[in-house]
């Protein structure tokens, strides 16, 4: 199992490369959803503000309830305030998971939204980590449906502007 600040180290990543994709965003790519029924641009990084927090909230608490009121809550945030949200949500699960003792993540069982049991370390990986990376994923797709052609794997996996090729030393 990983420890703590790995995982965070890991969630510390995947928010990172979220906020470089938001840079990615016009203004005229906000409304876009693949097809009815999806996410727009805006909903996706409204969800992506509460993803990662409120699920390691309802695994703690078990009031999954709650879980689906806090995210309904993220429709309220404004676009330019995703980065601040998202370095909020940072810091919440930074004080959250360092208040978890070490042991529970192997020993501690949690109920998981379907009623399925778990462990507490498997549990926060599988949901709130997942979570952020897969729709991080989502969102770097919808930048490139909307022409971002020049985005590449490293926009998407390590948050970075593909580097420039380094002229030759001969």
């Amino acid at each position: 199992m990983i420890t703590q600040e790995q995982y965070l180290e890991s969630i510390q990543h995947e928010i990172n490369v979220c906020k470089h994709l938001y840079t990615k965003i016009t203004d005229a790519m906000l409304n876009y959803r693949p097809t009815p029924g999806q996410r727009s641009t805006l909903e996706l990084l409204q969800y992506l503000s509460g993803c990662g927090i409120v699920p390691i909230r309802g695994i703690l608490s078990g009031d999954w309830p709650g879980v689906h009121a806090a995210i309904e809550k993220t429709k309220e945030l404004r676009v330019q305030d995703f980065c601040a949200a998202m370095d909020r949500q940072m810091q919440e699960i930074r004080e959250v998971i360092r208040g978890i003792p070490e042991a529970d993540f192997a020993a501690r069982e949690v109920v998981m939204p379907t009623g399925q049991k778990s462990r507490l370390g498997p549990a926060l990986l599988n949901y709130p980590f997942k979570f952020l990376a897969a729709y991080r994923m989502q969102l770097f797709l919808y930048i490139k449906a909307n022409g971002r052609a020049e985005l590449s794997t490293y926009n998407c996996w390590m948050g970075i502007d593909k580097p420039t090729d380094q002229p030759s030393p001969h």
